[in-house]
């Protein structure tokens, strides 16, 4: 990456990305954002509000005309897919290449990459166009769990199995899709919920790590009582789960867990909790 700092006109409002829940002032800060994102770019970024923004606040009009060529160029595109789409009986023509479009000047205007860091970047942009948008979602979801911001995530999944077509993406796929929206409830301290979606994801894929998840989650939110009588329903293998609480009870003793408590006890609990709001609350935008 060529620089970080802002050498351009910041604007005096706001550019806000829905993605992320953020406001942006300045190309650098977008470029940032488009660098560090690229499974978010989306309807979000390819609009013509943001031709408009950088219009009227960062006043690099020459910018906001090829945007906005570019934009009624992917707008048409969108159209002939939907018409083939049609004709077709489902099939659609190749969007390929539409979001390089309208994302690539605005590297070029800030000089914010290199020119082989552009060609890296347009290969990894032309890879995810060509997934499906059931793909992209969940990549969106993914990424949204990675940067703790819980409820977006959730909603991203919940989105993808709502629409859901079994013949289109494996059961592998639903099966990540189910796992990786109870972490994500598991993230929002919604444990019942994710216990949940791990028993959906394990009725697809009967896989022993998703297993651990929802007998690791039942504690959880139950009493011992209630706890047991549960293995007792699922007929659990106790071999298994006592080789998984073993495993459990052995991440309590990580060094890098230890030391993390460690570091949180010496702190003023003042700011521990400071600390816990904010995360809670960035994790809750939806």
């Amino acid at each position: 990456m060529s620089y970080d700092l802002c050498l351009l006109k910041q604007a005096s409002q706001p550019y806000y990305i829905e993605n992320i829940r953020t406001g942006i002032y300045s190309l650098e800060e977008l470029c940032f954002y488009l660098h560090n994102n690229i499974c978010l770019i989306d309807e979000s970024i390819i609009n013509e509000k943001l031709c408009d923004w950088i219009r009227d606040e960062l006043h690099l009009n020459r910018l906001y005309r090829q945007l906005y060529d570019q934009l009624q160029r992917i707008e048409e595109q969108s159209r002939k897919n939907q018409t083939a789409q049609r004709g077709s009986g489902g099939e659609k023509t190749s969007a390929q290449g539409l979001a390089a479009s309208f994302v690539l000047p605005i590297f070029r205007e800030a000089g914010y990459l290199t020119s082989q860091e552009m060609h890296a970047y347009q290969d990894q942009l032309a890879k995810l166009e060509v997934q499906s948008e059931e793909m992209k979602q969940k990549l969106r979801g993914d990424y949204l769990v990675k940067e703790k911001m819980f409820a977006r995530a959730v909603w991203m999944y919940r989105q993808i199995l709502k629409n859901r077509n079994p013949g289109k993406l494996g059961t592998q796929f639903y099966a990540a899709v189910w796992n990786n929206l109870g972490a994500a409830c598991a993230g929002l301290f919604r444990f019942e919920e994710a216990a949940d979606c791990f028993m959906e994801s394990w009725r697809l894929m009967k896989t022993k790590e998703t297993f651990r998840k929802y007998i690791s989650a039942l504690p959880l939110f139950l009493s011992e009582e209630e706890y047991q009588e549960r293995l007792k329903e699922l007929q659990a293998d106790e071999y298994l789960v006592r080789t998984i609480q073993e495993y459990n009870a052995k991440l309590c003793e990580n060094p890098e867990f230890l030391a993390h408590r460690d570091q949180v006890r010496e702190r003023p609990l003042g700011e521990t909790v400071d600390d816990l709001k904010e995360q809670y609350s960035r994790s809750t935008r939806t």
